[in-house]
């Protein structure tokens, strides 16, 4: 019979601090699907921003990707990836999620989140990704 003490030690990793509640996930049950993604673009990329699908990786979406890109995700952590690197990390590939929550790259400080928000709408559904309004 196993020492019940040492099954309780071999489960409990620390992994380090939960973060705070963002309110990104907008259903009790979350994201139904997650999976590791690649990704190689430099830069510092936030949870909750958008990806699409490029070859067998992920890139941060653009506006013209909505109409033209097959997949989409959802980073699940934040991230920074180096100048020649990549990173393979935790995204949502479906699931409701609150649209203000939801990081477009593309989206620059003069933009109607809201409009962007009901461009996306449709490509993310297509994609199981549903955007819903925030009551709070």
């Amino acid at each position: 019979m196993a020492d019940s003490k040492l099954v309780e030690f071999q489960l409990i990793k620390d992994a380090g601090e939960a973060p705070p509640p963002d309110n990104l996930l907008a259903s009790p049950g979350g994201a139904i699907h997650i999976d590791l993604v690649k990704i190689s673009t430099q830069g510092n990329f936030k949870r909750g921003t958008l990806l699409m699908g490029a070859n067998d990786e992920y890139i941060p979406a653009t506006q013209a990707g909505l109409t033209t890109a097959n997949s989409f995700c959802i980073l699940c952590d934040n991230i920074e990836i180096g100048e020649n690197a990549y990173i393979e990390t935790a995204a949502y590939f479906d699931g409701d999620f609150h649209g203000e929550k939801v990081i477009f790259p593309f989206e620059t400080e003069s933009d109607d989140h809201d409009a962007i928000i009901e461009l996306a709408r449709e490509p993310l559904r297509k994609c199981k990704i549903f955007l819903r309004k925030m009551h709070e």
